[in-house]
Parts: C-alpha cells; structure tokens; sequence
C-alpha cells in the first residue's frame, strides 16, 4: 500500500511567524497552500519574546483586521521605553513606534491560528526528514511516512532545517551566529512592565544580557555570545548565564527575589548581513531560514515577518506569470535585500567594531546624552 499523497502549488514548511505570516499572504488568490509543522500549536520557541514595530507594520500590511486582533490579544505587555546598563551608567531610550513583549508561545499561536483561518491544509505533528524536487515538482516526506508534493516550496524551517541544508546547501557559519539561553522568571516585581532591559558587563563583551518583561510579573532573561567566540575559548554558555547575573550589581538586585521558572534553555541565532542563498528553482527561504536576524537586537521576529510577506507577494507573481524559473525568483531576493540589506550590514559592521574596539561601549555611555548618538543606537535597538 503506498503512503498518502497530497499535491499543492505551494507548501510552506514551518508554521512559526515567518511561514505564517507568508500563508496569510497567499489568502484569497486561488492557490492550493499546505502549511506544514513539526510542532503542534500552541508550542513553545526559545526567543528573547520582543515584538517589534516592525512586526505590527507588516500585521497592518495583511490587513487592519489581524492588527486590530493583535491589539486586543491579552498576553501582551506595550513597551514603551529600553534602558541600558553598562558600568555604573544607564541609557533610558522612549519609543514613539508600537512595540510589544510576548511569549512566543503565545505570539506563534496568535499567527498561527490566522494562517490557519485562512482555508489553507495544515499539517502539524509531522517533521520533515527529505525533500527532492524531480520534473518541476518538489516531494516532501515526512518522518511518518506522509508524502506533500507542490509546485513551489517555501521553507520556514529554521536555519537548521531541512529546506534550508537540502535547497541551498546551508551550514552554520559561526562568525556570523550567535549562541543563546533563556530562561523565564516568576516574581520580577521591581521591572516596568513597559520597560525593557538590556545589560553589558566589560569581561562580557560584546555580549548582553536581556530582561524582557511579560505579563504576571514575569521576565524572559537571556545570554547570547558569539558562537565562533563560544567555540574558541570552549565556553559554557549555561554557566556564563549565571555568572553574569552575580557580576552585576543592578541585575542581580533586578532579580532579587524572583524565581526561575522552568530550564535554562539554548537556541541559535543565525545572522544577517551577508549573502547566503535564500532563493532558486521554484523555491524561497524565510525567516531563520533565510539568516536574516539583525545582528545588533538580535531582532528576528519582525524581519521573518518582513520576509514571509515579501514571500508570498513574489509567489503570487510567480503563479500569475506561470515562471517559477530561479532568475524571476530573484525578485524575492531585491525586494528582501531593499527592504532590510542595507540596515543588516550596517549593524553587522557595528557589531564587528564594537568587538574589535570593546572599549567604543564606555564612549557611548560618557556621550549618551548627544543627541545624534542616541538617534544611532536607538536605530540599532
């Protein structure tokens, strides 16, 4: 007896916020769309839960109904201002944009429910093991024997996942990656619920630490370090998390008292700002997918975003003209690159200087209050 088969213009593979996003995109234009998902939702992602403005602009792009949702979506916290802590000194930033505090479990399956809601199959549960593509059309099995097949894949599976190692031959470049552990805390009752921060330590640098908060008095608390860095001095990055809590006067005395909540957990950040394949033969690649992660905020939520809807815009193109060929899908490519190209290599640079120069970090607070230099660091939050 041969396994199930279904067969789709378009199965997107990954159904985290860039894959959905780019499903609800594709609504209403008469294509056969499968969703597809390893995970079943709601589930859990180790993020740093920043929702960017970013994020609620491309919400407003897919229409004012999903960013009138999100509005009145209740696990949320408004952010409204960062600060900075580095060596006695703080930084105090105030936004005039939209930004948010979410728990990815919850923000995923908010997106996820809309995707969901748009009449597309979605096949949740099933992990991706293979994918090939023979006489224009690509086959996907999965790991229980379900067989997907479409004329165009969108992968939205990580940057370890099947579509970006098996579509665009991709490996993680640990010069431009970064290696992080979250864990969530009860009782942070001295935070802003619309305040986040952000903390550097000098025998840390360029490295941060993130308190994020959410709503009940919680907080997402996060460690991230280059994993190049990581690898040559064979550190534990576990470990480092803590002893960077006891280093610093002001964040232990933010985390006095609290609780943590659940394990320390690890995750990738796959940077962008350089030229990685994100397209070809009848296929795109979104979010981590694409290594599209802002290499200062460590931003990715609102970029996958960004990349999903850009996503779904080219294959609607690619459909209406019949041309799924690698060259018209490089529109996908200049349309990504115009969008976030410039700002990623502006902030991979910075990121570079300032771990070349770690010292640049005590100029910038001895001059914090000049007006010019905080318009740049504020543009690289």
């Amino acid at each position: 007896m041969s396994a199930p088969e279904n067969v789709y213009d378009i199965i997107i593979s990954g159904a985290g916020p860039a894959g959905s996003t780019c499903a609800i995109g594709l609504r209403n234009r008469g294509l056969k769309v499968a969703l597809i998902d390893r995970a079943v939702f709601p589930r859990d992602k180790v993020c740093g839960d920043a929702i960017p403005g970013r994020a609620v602009k491309v919400l407003r792009q897919l229409g004012p109904e999903y960013e009138a949702s999100f509005r009145e979506y209740a696990p949320k916290l408004l952010t409204k201002s960062t600060r900075l802590f580095y060596n006695k000194r703080e930084l105090a930033f105030d936004w005039k944009g939209e930004a948010y505090t979410c728990a990815r479990m919850d923000f995923d399956y908010f997106l996820f429910e809309k995707a969901a809601a748009t009449g597309i199959d979605v096949f949740t549960g099933e992990q991706v093991t293979q994918v090939s593509r023979q006489d224009d059309v690509f086959t996907l099995k999965t790991k229980t024997g379900k067989i997907l097949r479409s004329k165009m894949l969108i992968g939205a599976d990580g940057a370890n996942g099947v579509t970006a190692r098996q579509l665009a031959a991709r490996v993680t470049d640990k010069t431009n990656h970064v290696g992080s552990v979250r864990a969530y805390y009860n009782n942070v009752t001295t935070l802003r619920p619309d305040t986040t921060e952000v903390y550097f330590l000098k025998n840390f640098l360029p490295s941060y630490m993130w308190v994020f908060p959410l709503p009940g008095n919680r907080a997402n608390v996060g460690f991230g370090m280059l994993t190049a860095e990581i690898s040559r001095r064979r550190l534990d990055l576990k470990k480092l998390f803590y002893e960077f809590i006891d280093q610093s006067p002001q964040l232990k005395a933010r985390l006095n008292g609290a609780v943590q909540d659940g394990p320390l957990e690890g995750f990738g950040l796959p940077l962008g700002g350089r030229k990685v394949t994100i397209s070809g033969e009848g296929f795109m690649l979104v979010g981590d997918a694409a290594s599209i992660i802002d290499p200062m905020s460590g931003d990715g939520i609102g970029n996958a975003m960004v990349s999903g809807l850009l996503a779904a815009t080219q294959a609607i193109s690619c459909f209406e003209r019949s041309d799924l060929s690698a060259g018209f899908m490089q529109g996908y490519d200049k349309a990504l690159d115009q969008r976030l190209g410039s700002e990623l290599r502006l902030h991979l640079r910075s990121r570079k200087l300032l771990a070349a120069f770690p010292g640049m970090l005590d100029v910038v607070f001895a001059a914090g209050s000049n007006a010019t230099l905080r318009r740049l660091i504020q543009k690289a939050l």
